[in-house]
């Protein structure tokens, strides 16, 4: 019970919200890659003697392979954190949060049928849950430390 105490709220509700415009953000790039560039260009160079060389195109194909991994690893771990939230957590964090056209909260709380206040306090705790599943939350500074 200590820990959960010794959360910061504020920054944590910073960081899972970062983490939900993240989400969204991956989804809307989830099939656009990288063009690699075919014009040609003429530069002077420095000779280079080394055996190692590199592309435009074998930079863009790695760049694209980094970025898709990392796309994949992010939502498969956000997918398994929304997975540990209650069915309506999940439905009240998808409505307000991971549609393209959010829903108001007041839509919201009306389709859940559940009143205002607990609306909010529902939202609160599960992002909360939602941060601490995905290993996000925030902690106060110690005094003293």
């Amino acid at each position: 019970m200590d820990l959960l105490k010794a959360i910061d709220e504020k920054e944590t509700a910073k960081k899972i919200e970062e983490n939900l415009r993240e989400y969204r953000m991956y989804k809307l790039m989830a099939n656009e890659e990288k063009i690699p560039k075919i014009t040609a260009s003429y530069t002077v160079e420095m000779p280079n003697f080394s055996t190692i060389k590199s592309s435009t195109t074998e930079n863009v194909a790695i760049s694209n392979i980094d970025s898709k991994r990392e796309a994949e690893c992010f939502l498969e771990r956000f997918s398994k954190a929304m997975n540990k939230l209650t069915f309506i957590e999940r439905k009240l964090i998808t409505r307000a949060y991971l549609q393209d056209d959010p829903a108001f909260n007041y839509e919201i709380w009306a389709e859940l049928n559940i009143s205002e206040s607990k609306f909010y306090r529902l939202r609160n705790k599960s992002l909360y849950k939602l941060a601490l599943a995905m290993g996000i939350e925030v902690y106060k500074e110690r005094e003293g430390a």
